[in-house]
């Protein structure tokens, strides 16, 4: 019996985004700024972007099964939007559909009637898809070979504010434990760990939630940013930083808009002005607070765990790791 080969669909939806960064980067808060542009559709999340991408690249199936997968999985999703299926009614979710910038756009599709007209209009109006996905960035280059017409927003932040959020939102000790922990997991040695620590040889530390925050966060690091520093798979990739976000949003979302080619509009200001950020000047993190932040970590983390971590902060600080962000 010959090879299966599995066939991708032409997808219905081209403008497809993904706003991508590690846990804890400002990816949801950059998600619903993006959804007020013109002609963008309010956002989702990506979760089979986040199985399926991993399960390529640790060889459990096949480049062409993911390809056709994913791009019949694109157009469920925007045929459904189009349709009001499976689209979220939590009136304070962000990915809700009262968050969105014309919440009255999505009732009336409850109304319509499913069919090649649906079809028709998607791609007559060629709205863009926004998806918010974590760690994409560390698969750049699975997602080149499968040659999928995307654009994608990278958003990174100062790794000693992440190492913060994760060990505060438990993250170190949820792995395996959590179920609404909803990250791809693999079991070695009877032991559970996220996917991503099955890329390199990882061994067993008796780390406590704080030091393995840190561990993680310096992994996806540093097999994100060798991605991002490649020319040839960047190409569509824009990367912006959480502090340029929360302290320049409308100057940061300008550039943004620019490289998805649509533009921002007064629904831009509402949802700016939504998410507390300011307009007239710049809210920068607080050295104070910061400091405080750095203490922390250093008592709850052995010696050699927090200068790694002070090493990946100076390495950011200096020149956002090397990275080429947005102009």
């Amino acid at each position: 019996m010959s090879k299966i080969q599995y066939s991708p669909l032409n997808r219905i939806a081209k403008n497809i985004i993904l706003i991508d960064g590690i846990s804890r980067t400002g990816k949801l808060l950059l998600g619903s700024l993006v959804s007020s542009f013109d002609k963008m559709e309010h956002l989702e999340f990506g979760e089979n972007f986040e199985f399926i991408v991993p399960a390529i690249r640790l060889k459990k199936i096949e480049l062409n099964f993911g390809n056709a997968y994913l791009n019949n999985y694109l157009n469920m999703l925007m045929y459904n939007k189009y349709l009001s299926r499976n689209v979220n009614f939590r009136p304070n979710d962000r990915t809700g559909i009262d968050k969105s910038k014309n919440p009255k756009v999505y009732y009336e599709r409850l109304k319509a009637e499913e069919g090649d007209k649906i079809i028709k209009l998607i791609k007559k109006q060629k709205h863009f898809l926004p998806i918010v996905t974590h760690d994409i960035a560390v698969n750049l280059d699975i997602l080149i070979k499968m040659k999928m017409n995307f654009k994608i927003i990278e958003i990174v932040r100062n790794p000693v504010d992440v190492v913060y959020s994760w060990y505060k939102r438990g993250l170190g000790i949820r792995y395996g434990n959590d179920p609404r922990v909803f990250t791809l997991l693999v079991k070695k040695n009877k032991k559970i760990y996220p996917w991503y620590n099955a890329l390199k040889e990882y061994k067993e530390n008796k780390y406590n939630n704080c030091e393995k925050c840190v561990e993680h966060v310096l992994n996806l690091n540093k097999q994100a940013t060798l991605n991002l520093r490649n020319n040839h798979l960047n190409k569509n990739v824009l990367i912006t930083t959480y502090e340029d976000l929360t302290n320049n949003p409308l100057i940061e979302l300008k550039k943004i808009a620019k490289f998805l080619g649509t533009k921002t509009n007064k629904q831009t200001i509402k949802f700016i002005r939504r998410e507390k950020l300011s307009l007239k000047k710049d809210i920068f993190q607080s050295q104070q607070k910061f400091n405080k932040k750095v203490n922390l970590l250093k008592t709850l983390c052995s010696r050699k765990i927090f200068q790694k971590l002070m090493i990946l902060n100076e390495k950011y600080e200096k020149n956002f790791y090397k990275i080429k962000l947005s102009k």
